[in-house]
């Protein structure tokens, strides 16, 4: 996992507009996800893994929206992070795809990540 957070933390320092693979997006996601959730309410950082149910790139994005609405308001200390507005604007920009089965045991993986790209880059 290690070698998957520092090629895209090293990625994202060039600062893309976009992202164009689907493992590196998931990867954005996810770990933004995760660190929404960690940072406003610790103890419901497992509902992230849900999102690995999702059948494509739309419904990660709802899901996401969903993290952000729930989580992202009130306890949630980079709302204003120049971080965090580049890591939603990628996360948005991603066309639709469909997810297939490596997509999600990819996600799965992605989760088990406890550094943030939110406070490395």
């Amino acid at each position: 996992m290690n070698a998957d957070f520092e090629k895209i933390t090293k990625k994202l320092k060039t600062h893309p507009v976009s992202l164009d693979s689907m493992d590196d997006w998931l990867f954005v996601a996810v770990n933004t996800m995760k660190a929404i959730v960690d940072n406003s309410k610790r103890e419901d950082v497992l509902v992230v893994l849900d999102v690995s149910t999702a059948k494509d790139t739309a419904e990660v994005k709802r899901f996401y929206d969903m993290i952000q609405g729930r989580y992202a308001r009130e306890g949630f200390s980079f709302r204003n992070s120049p971080s965090y507005n580049y890591l939603c604007s990628l996360v948005a920009r991603f066309d639709e795809r469909s997810l297939n089965d490596e997509n999600k045991d990819s996600i799965k993986s992605y989760y088990e990540e406890n550094r943030y790209l939110l406070y490395e880059i």
